[in-house]
């Protein structure tokens, strides 16, 4: 072999070992190319997830809070319209440009003017008279009184304080009759011993604070322009003793919302103040509805939000627990005897989030959601026999058609999407949405509990925190009253004025008979 050939079989090897590098350099690249495009995919859904959530932040801050749907507004949308016709496929087609609308016959009334006064209030008359020589004619002669014109206004007066006075006068004896001491009327039992306060006063503090949301600060400095020194922190220790004399009774409304088989659960965040340490810790208070009507609106606190605080207080109850899909009820729900119902205002709401990035398939379950609703609405006022006929006949079928239309798009959209989380939601807990079919006594959401958090955001706003677990304690307990009297449509002031004055010396044999729905005001008022 020459010099030439070596050379070229030398410089062909060479180039074959160059072509090898170059082809696994060509490799690696492209290797490089696949991740940096999966890390960029990858980053832009999470650019996006996050987008979705920021807007999701400014939306709850600034945007519309009613979840409310006004299908006329989305009349323009074909999906609507062909998720309604599909709803009602029975319905003939109407002209396009013809929109036929049932309106309920009605009369119209003259409005019958402002209200009269409530007849209790006091009364104080004012004579206006026209002067004397008015009341007479051009020839002397007095002028006939042909009626007169009443005009009542309402106005008002600052709150008076009145101080009780209690004289009990003592009767002796002679030193030499034995077995006779001192007589005289014993001292009058108020709810704290030792208090300066009297019942009148412990209630208008209490639903000043905890029904009208105003912070003792602000009640100092109210009883200081009215003269009063009253610091915060002994309207604080009479609250915390308050709560602690109507905890009884409190423990009492628990068990009645125990022993009926149908209840409502919500949460929500309070700060609690971490003594020592200028900051403040997440604490929680729970909102229960429950009893015979759903009549008791109870709160209770926990230092966290973990399984330990519904279990404690749901603890020995058999029945319908309808809640959201928090898993520190995965413990209690496992229990045979307590039956979890899904809510339909929270799968909602996971749609309705989905409306800005995919408002087609969103307003589709939306409309379908809409018409459970509607139903509802319309035996809203009728009995559960009559609710459960009307959910079995007409909510069933819708039912079939929102679950149908879950599973079939349970696949078309990107897993971290609005949308298909929504859907997934929804799916996990499809049985217990479907429960409140079973028994016309049930809601069909979990609203009665949320409006119950309503007066807890509103109070935070104000009050911003609680002293102590202690302060959570006492808040959950006097909440409760306060919250319930509302609903029940009795004055708060005088429940609590009345019981407070009673509770002490109250046989617990008959300790219903001051449950807010029982109650009856004793034949002695409580003092102002």
């Amino acid at each position: 072999m020459s010099n030439r050939e070596a050379a070229l079989l030398e410089e062909n090897a060479r180039l074959k070992e160059e072509q090898s590098h170059l082809i696994e350099e060509r490799d690696h690249l492209k290797e490089q190319n696949e991740e940096f495009a999966r890390l960029a995919g990858s980053q832009q859904a999470t650019i996006k997830a996050l987008q979705e959530r920021v807007k999701g932040y400014i939306r709850r801050i600034y945007g519309r809070k009613s979840e409310k749907i006004d299908v006329t507004q989305m009349v323009f949308d074909d999906v609507i319209l062909a998720a309604e016709k599909c709803l009602n496929p029975q319905e003939p087609a109407a002209h396009p440009d013809i929109v036929e609308e049932k309106v309920r016959e009605h009369i119209r009334r003259k409005h019958p003017g402002r209200k009269p006064l409530p007849p209790e209030l006091e009364r104080v008359e004012h004579y206006l008279d026209v002067p004397e020589n008015d009341k007479k004619t051009t020839d002397g002669k007095d002028r006939p009184l042909i009626g007169l014109d009443i005009t009542e206004k309402l106005d008002y007066r600052p709150a008076v304080f009145v101080v009780n006075r209690y004289i009990r006068p003592k009767y002796g004896a002679d030193d030499d009759i034995e077995g006779v001491g001192v007589k005289q009327h014993p001292p009058v039992e108020g709810p704290i011993d030792r208090c300066l306060g009297e019942a009148g006063l412990l209630a208008y503090i209490i639903v000043e604070k905890y029904e009208h949301h105003t912070p003792l600060y602000r009640q100092e400095l109210k009883f200081e322009r009215l003269g009063i020194e009253l610091s915060r922190n002994t309207m604080g220790g009479w609250m915390v003793k308050s709560a602690g004399a109507l905890k009884p009774l409190y423990e009492r409304m628990r068990e009645w919302v125990l022993r009926y088989d149908i209840a409502l659960n919500d949460d929500t965040p309070v700060k609690v103040l971490d003594p020592g340490s200028g900051k403040t810790h997440q604490g929680y208070l729970w909102c229960t509805v429950g009893a015979e009507g759903l009549k008791y609106t109870m709160y209770n606190f926990t230092m966290s939000r973990g399984r330990e605080g519904p279990s404690e207080f749901f603890k020995g109850y058999k029945g319908s627990l309808l809640k959201d899909d928090y898993a520190g009820y995965n413990e209690l729900t496992a229990n045979e005897e307590i039956v979890e119902i899904g809510c339909w205002a929270h799968a909602r709401r996971y749609f309705k989030e989905a409306q800005d990035t995919h408002p087609k398939a969103a307003n589709e379950v939306l409309v379908m959601i809409a018409v459970l609703y509607k139903i509802e609405k319309l035996v809203k006022n009728d009995s559960a026999d009559v609710r459960l006929k009307a959910r079995r006949k007409e909510a069933r079928p819708k039912l079939a058609r929102i679950l149908l239309w879950l599973r079939k798009n349970k696949t078309a959209f990107l897993p971290q999407s609005p949308i298909n989380k929504a859907i997934a939601h929804a799916l996990k807990i499809r049985r217990s949405l479907t429960r409140y079919t079973k028994d016309g006594r049930l809601p069909i959401d979990n609203n009665l509990a949320e409006n119950g958090i309503r007066p807890i955001a509103l109070g935070r706003k104000n009050w911003l925190f609680l002293g102590s677990e202690t302060g959570g304690e006492t808040a959950a307990i006097l909440m409760t009253f306060c919250t319930t009297c509302r609903k029940l449509k009795i004055n708060t002031w005088e429940y609590l004025a009345d019981v407070l004055q009673r509770i002490n010396t109250h046989p617990m044999s008959k300790i219903d008979d001051l449950l807010p729905d029982r109650w009856s005001p004793s034949t002695h008022q409580p003092r102002p």
